[in-house]
């Protein structure tokens, strides 16, 4: 690959690499970064590692400056790729493409981002596929993407070296770990010992008990932060501590010097595991030992182990034997079910299904342990973004209802085509009611009739236009981007200078694609905006939802951590520590006051709302009481019950309102007397 890109032209800029490697872990893809910078920086080659559970940022520069080869996770390298509309990088350019552990790469799991990812690659380019196993399924998936291969086999195929020395031992749970302890009497001096489990919980068991028995040893599997996995892949290579306790995560890849033995705590649940896992040792010619224990309830993975032992011409114990055998006749009696091979597994859809499920599964863990979600916050995390042009409301209920009231009007029409001309609202309306001087009314022409058709018509038009001025509907609702507003000016200086520098700014646009605008000016504590003004704040604008929140979010905090810096700074900076004193206790005052005053206005409509829909029910019932008492009974309860329960939701919504601005108003007193005691 070297040879191949030194004989290409230099990448420019806005190129991308030529030369790109995946594997299916994090520590392999460090692990073959390193080892590719050993070459390539005598050759004036540059190599990114690209993988998850790391800072994006430093990720994003270097691959802006340029590289020739990129090693990477299959996630985080789509996640870069559809980042800013391709503008990070592409793969124009690659025409040698290398993948790690290729049987799992194409396993069902990583299928769907690989296909992805080789789609987009030219099709005149060189495919390297590396592996100790490649079962017959997952090798069929690999051999679309290639064409006319060439097949070299070292060994045998998924076969255990020769070199290593396999024991494998039935022994019960209980006396496994008695066992183990005697392997790190007799090789702890020898070299480094790897032990595998089966599950994370039992790791984090094995490694207390072990520190119990006074021997240091490490912990690896992936509920680990990245930080915590690498420093203890590094420890473990620089002999800092002898024995590492893994998971499956570490029996890909995994290369260390002196590794002597390794012990298979839990039996491996596949053949291809066992393969890998054993294949820690004996590297590069040297000799090792792997000990695997098994029991008599693990007797499902019993005839992997007897296959390993054949193929790798290594002795076979009895018992071991024994417990494949009777295992084999109870599956071929039908009374056991064989295990699967280990591939195909599920991956994620990422689609809206998958997102439901994993917010339920958020609630229930709050729920377990105790905690409640704030209302006020789920309520900001849906209305802190909203769409371009929109204000609130429905627009598609509110033209429903208005054909509503139009067939209602049609139909009394066609009772009564010749009896009166038909007059519009305004007209039936007195302005003594108080309707026609809210904005936003719709003029709709009703038919005066002498029976209940006009005061129907009347009083639906009312209460649609009511409640379209209430939530201020816009017809024209359709937006092509979403937006949402930060305010910083009462943040300290040196944050709102941060926040606003490009070399923060551009970072976070380029990541999550939003566009990041400074608006408004910054005024001092004490004076207020004038009409038409605003105080500083950062506009964010974006094509998904989730870009602008996540914007947000990393504004957010980028802000907090310098305003908490600010805070614990010595006595010198007291301008920055008063600035962030005054943000922390009344940061939030001045946004809460302006949506306690539009809520003042909203009430005032509602309340004057309320009073016009009881005067016009009073209104209409008076006009067509006798018309109301010729009705039939059913007829009749219709028409009252309508207006009756549009009176009361009218009024409902008023108290309503009037109770959230109370409690907005008491919070609002609260920091008042905070502000006057500091």
């Amino acid at each position: 690959m070297l040879r191949h890109i030194k004989d290409q032209p230099p990448v420019e800029a806005g190129e991308g690499p030529i030369g790109l490697v995946m594997a299916p872990t994090r520590e392999l893809v460090q692990q073959i970064h390193s080892d590719i910078k050993k070459f390539s920086k005598a050759l004036g080659i540059r190599c990114v590692p690209v993988y998850g559970g790391s800072g994006v940022a430093q990720q994003i520069s270097e691959l802006k400056r340029g590289t020739e080869i990129v090693v990477c996770t299959p996630g985080r390298m789509i996640d870069i790729l559809c980042t800013s509309s391709g503008k990070i990088t592409n793969l124009r350019r690659v025409t040698f493409l290398v993948m790690d552990e290729a049987d799992r790469m194409f396993d069902m799991g990583f299928e769907p981002q690989i296909t992805r990812i080789i789609q987009n690659i030219r099709p005149d380019r060189q495919t390297v596929l590396f592996s100790a196993t490649f079962p017959r399924q997952v090798e069929t998936l690999a051999r679309k993407v290639l064409n006319k291969p060439i097949e070299i086999q070292v060994g045998g195929r998924s076969v255990v070296n020769k070199d290593i020395t396999q024991l494998v031992e039935v022994r019960p749970e209980s006396e496994r770990f008695l066992r183990l302890l005697e392997l790190l009497g007799e090789w702890y001096e020898k070299g480094k010992i790897l032990v595998f489990v089966q599950s994370q919980e039992k790791c984090d068991a094995l490694l207390k008990d072990l520190f119990k028995r006074s021997y240091p040893c490490l912990s690896l599997h992936g509920g680990k932060e990245q930080s915590d996995r690498e420093s203890t892949i590094s420890d473990f290579k620089s002999n800092v501590c002898n024995i590492l306790i893994a998971t499956s995560v570490a029996a890909r890849g995994l290369d260390v010097k002196d590794l002597e033995l390794v012990v298979n705590y839990d039996a491996p649940n596949h053949y291809e595991d066992y393969v890998h896992r054993v294949g820690r040792t004996g590297r590069a010619g040297r000799k090792g030992c792997a000990v695997t224990f098994i029991s008599e309830d693990d007797a499902k993975y019993a005839p992997d182990l007897v296959k390993a032992l054949e193929l790798s011409e290594q002795p076979i114990p009895d018992d071991l034997k024994a417990i494949a055998d009777g295992f084999m006749v109870k599956v071929r009696q039908g009374t056991e079910q064989a295990h699967g091979t280990g591939y195909g597994g599920s991956g994620f859809k990422f689609n809206e299904e998958e997102e439901e499920v994993r917010k339920a599964a958020k609630k229930a863990q709050a729920k377990e342990y105790g905690f409640e979600e704030d209302k006020s916050d789920s309520e900001d995390e849906n209305d802190v973004v909203r769409k371009a042009g929109t204000v609130g409301g429905d627009t598609s209920q509110h033209q429903a209802a208005l054909a509503h009231i139009a067939a209602i009007a049609a139909a009394a029409k066609a009772n009564a085509a010749a009896m009166n001309p038909p007059v519009t609202t305004n007209q039936l309306l007195p302005n003594g009611g108080g309707l026609t001087s809210l904005p936003g009314t719709l003029p709709v022409t009703i038919p005066v009739l002498p029976n209940d058709g006009a005061g129907r018509a009347a009083a639906m038009v009312a209460a649609i236009n009511l409640q379209h001025n209430l939530a201020k509907i816009q017809a024209d609702a359709m937006p092509e981007h979403y937006e949402a507003e930060l305010e910083i000016n009462d943040f300290p200086q040196n944050a709102r200078w941060k926040v606003t520098h490009k070399e923060t700014l551009g970072p976070i646009s380029d990541w999550t694609g939003a566009a990041i605008t400074t608006r408004g000016q910054f005024y001092p504590p004490g004076r207020i905006p004038g009409p038409g003004e605003r105080k500083l704040y950062l506009f964010i604008e974006g094509p998904t939802e989730k870009s602008v929140k996540t914007a947000k979010v990393e504004l957010k905090r980028v802000l907090e951590d310098i305003t908490n810096q600010a805070m614990s700074l010595p006595g010198g900076s007291q301008a920055g520590k008063k600035a962030a004193m005054r943000w922390s206790v009344f940061g939030g005052d001045k946004s809460r006051i302006r949506k306690i005053e539009e809520l003042k206005e909203t009430i005032k409509v509602t309340e004057d709302a309320k009073n016009v829909a009881i005067r016009e029910y009073e209104r209409i019932k008076d006009n067509n009481r006798s018309e109301v008492e010729r009705l039939d009974g059913e007829r009749r309860a219709d028409f009252m019950n309508m207006m009756k329960g549009f009176v009361v939701n009218q009024v409902g919504y008023a108290e309503k309102i009037s109770n959230v601005w109370a409690k907005a108003a008491e919070e609002t007193s609260q920091y008042d007397r905070e502000r006057q005691s500091s």
